[in-house]
């Protein structure tokens, strides 16, 4: 699955990094269960002496919509940033979610192959 997005990260007391990404994404990442997605693209940092570069993510996803990401770029003026959350994605865990349905019914998926 391929896709994009935006992104900002924030440096209290210093101001914000805004990017723009590319996301690939493997079909368990997608609904829910075991997989990965890679996020590439730009930012741009316009506090203290600014930067432009590049950064990207990798993106672990476990069932229940827990995930695990590592964030990296690199920009010009030795602009650089590493980050890594653990959280919990909640439109994986609710309406992507087609996995663990013995324990917790999913009544809305996005995907129903059942229905007319």
């Amino acid at each position: 699955m391929v896709g994009g997005g935006f992104r900002m990260h924030t440096f209290f007391g210093h101001g914000s990094d805004l990017g723009l990404l590319a996301r690939s994404a493997s079909h368990g990442f997608v609904n829910g269960d075991w997989g990965a997605a890679v996020d590439l693209g730009g930012y741009q940092r316009w506090w203290g002496p600014g930067s432009t570069g590049l950064m990207g993510s990798l993106s672990l996803g476990a069932p229940w919509g827990i995930t695990l990401s590592g964030t990296a770029g690199r920009g010009s003026n030795q602009g650089r940033h590493y980050a890594v959350t653990l959280g919990i994605d909640l439109a994986r865990l609710t309406i992507y979610r087609r996995t663990g349905d013995q324990w917790w019914r999913n009544p809305f998926p996005a995907h129903r192959p059942d229905e007319p």
